[in-house]
């Protein structure tokens, strides 16, 4: 009996315990592998919505608006500010305030960001006869700031603001996890 060859139970459940622990980690590994992939899928989402609004914000300034006769009606510049901000040289900054949703169309001037394409669910966006019904983008919320930045060799006293700090910020969230991707520049009037 003392002459007996083989595995013994014991033997057998550690090799198996052992096993699965391995498998176990795998499978660990693989969905959190999956769970990033996902995370990064929205947070390149974010981030080009983000940079698609600071598009918007450079064509604004270099573009400005069309009078009825087709001259230049509206520096750009004077644009690129809060819709809340007080006007300056009588014109009001297009770019609303505050967590805006985001629309898949950027209503008919082709700018993000702007009243109509970022006005608040249900319903359409717009301003006069242009109505933008473009769905929302579920899941995301957008938020641009413009600040006036003083120049210390030209005080805005004397020769106005020629530089803006832009912060554009993306709100989302990945299984119930809220993240942000926000993109940061200054622009200039020259």
């Amino acid at each position: 009996m003392g002459n007996e060859k083989g595995f013994s139970y014991l033997d057998l459940i550690l090799a198996i315990t052992i096993m699965m622990i391995g498998v176990l980690a795998s499978v660990s590994a693989i969905t959190t592998a999956l769970i990033r992939v996902y995370e990064t899928e929205q947070q390149a989402i974010a981030k080009q919505m983000a940079l698609s609004a600071l598009e918007g914000i450079f064509a604004t300034r270099d573009l400005g608006r069309r009078g009825t006769s087709g001259t230049i009606g509206i520096n750009g510049w004077d644009l690129i500010r809060n819709a809340s901000q007080p006007p300056v040289n009588g014109v009001q900054g297009i770019f609303l305030d505050g967590w805006r949703p985001v629309r898949q169309s950027p209503g008919a001037d082709g700018i993000p960001g702007t009243a109509d394409d970022a006005c608040d669910a249900p319903g359409p966006c717009g301003t006069g006869s242009n109505q933008n019904t473009s769905p929302i983008i579920g899941g995301f919320e957008r938020m641009i700031q413009i600040t006036d930045l003083e120049d210390p060799d030209r005080p805005s006293s004397v020769y106005g603001v020629t530089r803006r700090r832009i912060d554009i910020s993306v709100r989302y969230s990945v299984r119930g996890i809220p993240r942000q991707q926000t993109v940061s520049t200054i622009v200039t009037n020259y």
